[in-house]
């Protein structure tokens, strides 16, 4: 089975019967900022395509190298960190080698290894840093990881990379992000100079230049040109090469200006996930949030088709093995409020349809004039807990003239409680919020239709 990634823009087109360009994607993870205008950068690609590169690709290995303080003989260039992935599995993964790998993270890790033979074992990520490698080929460290967004800092990886090299153990570490999130956390320099580390970079993240896939490897000299003898001949195109050169060597102010946005924009947009009801964003170290929407009330692959339906293309993390779990990138302002708005459209959509669906049921049974208990479902609260079942279109009101309060969870926190009110389950008031509902109305509106002479 293929690996699952985002970026599928033509075919979530296609599932929404939009054009592509209508499409806001927030399940690729690129620079907010977007690619570096220049000129040269046009040039470089219209100068360079009518050329076979040079398999060496000495100007590439030079400005990668310059960037990170190591040497040209440290690099190996490659079409996108994908590719490198592979170059790496096929060189040293041999069938029956036992390789660890952090879980949830990047699939192409275990794609890869499984292509060549690997026995894989899984060890939670946050408790990578404990392994002990001995006894295995290699152990697979994204860093900050994909999904989670969290960074380990220089001080632990290196300690991992010398209980790497004293077990002959090969580290391989995934920094695909680490420039968008804190570039001097780093172990580039020490992979240079030990035979059993590797560090992977990609300018596609970075530079937000996706369609040109480049990325390269740092490793040390001799390892390094293994690699280079066992890549494909001209894997990096002549024009992304060139393009490439011409990020790397100018890049600092870029950085740092993109470093800027992302940790303003990260913290909006946490905090407006924070106000969904059910969402539960993890912290994040980049560029982009995984949320926990197990108590969201719809699935996340219901909710990714919702989102797609108004024109917005998030990540559904089932296949990171992460149940009910949602990725959205960090993007400038004005798409990250398009996302929070089409968040809030799905919940009221998804509301309304529960309400017409449960308040048809109740119309149903006949319950005007009747007390709450006759619900089936009735008692749905009880002292540190959010109604299970509640089907009212107003919840949380937090209008305390209902009988409804706050009450306090036993997992701390509070929570509102419509233990008190039975207005939504009058048949007459179901009736009329029923037929506003079906008319269109607006929720504001029907409440002040409706509720408000009843209060």
């Amino acid at each position: 089975m293929p690996c699952v990634h985002g970026a599928r823009l033509s075919e979530n087109a296609l599932a929404s019967g939009k054009n592509a360009d209508d499409l806001l994607d927030f399940s690729v993870n690129l620079n907010p900022l977007g690619p570096p205008k220049s000129k040269k950068l046009l040039n470089g690609v219209f100068q360079n395509i009518s050329k076979y590169p040079d398999n060496g690709y000495p100007g590439f290995k030079k400005a990668a190298a310059d960037s990170l303080n190591v040497l040209p003989e440290n690099i190996i260039p490659g079409n996108g960190s994908s590719e490198l992935i592979r170059l790496f599995a096929e060189t040293v993964i041999e069938p029956g080698d036992k390789v660890i790998i952090s879980s949830p993270t990047f699939g192409e890790y275990e794609f890869q290894c499984r292509l060549f033979g690997a026995e894989i074992e899984y060890i939670d990520y946050r408790e990578i840093t404990k392994v002990n490698p001995g006894g295995y080929k290699v152990v697979f460290l994204c860093n900050p990881n994909n999904p989670t967004g969290n960074l380990l800092r220089r001080r632990d990886v290196i300690e991992m990379a010398k209980t790497c090299a004293l077990s002959e153990t090969f580290l391989f570490v995934d920094e695909a992000f680490i420039e968008l999130s804190e570039p001097r956390e780093s172990i580039a320099d020490i992979a240079a100079s030990c035979d059993f580390i590797l560090v992977l970079r990609s300018l596609t993240k970075t530079y937000s230049v996706a369609g040109l896939r480049i990325g390269f490897a740092v490793a040390s000299s001799g390892f390094a040109g293994l690699l280079n003898n066992a890549r494909l001949h001209w894997n990096m195109n002549s024009a992304a090469s060139a393009v490439g050169e011409q990020l790397l060597r100018k890049n600092q102010d870029y950085i740092e200006k993109s470093l800027g946005l992302i940790r303003k924009e990260r913290e909006w947009l946490a905090s407006r996930l924070c106000g969904i009801r059910g969402f539960k964003p993890y912290p994040s170290d980049t560029n982009f949030i995984l949320i926990d929407a197990g108590n969201f009330g719809i699935n996340s692959r219901e909710l990714t088709a919702r989102m797609l339906k108004r024109g917005i293309i998030i990540r559904d993390c089932a296949s990171f093995g992460l149940e009910n779990h949602i990725r959205v990138a960090v993007r400038k302002r004005s798409e990250n409020r398009k996302l929070i708005e089409a968040f809030s459209r799905v919940i009221a959509e998804w509301g309304n349809e529960l309400a017409k669906k449960e308040i048809g049921k109740a119309l149903e049974k006949g319950v005007t004039a009747r007390s709450r208990i006759d619900c089936e479902y009735y008692p749905c609260h009880f002292e540190g807990q959010d109604c299970t079942f509640c089907f009212c279109p107003f919840y949380p009101c937090g209008d305390v003239r209902t009988g409804g309060e706050l009450i306090r969870k036993s997992t701390g926190g509070t929570v509102w409680s419509c233990a008190g009110c039975n207005l939504i389950h009058r048949g007459d008031i179901a009736e009329k919020v029923l037929g506003a509902l079906m008319e269109g109305k607006k929720l504001k509106d029907i409440w002040k239709l409706v509720m408000e002479p009843e209060l």
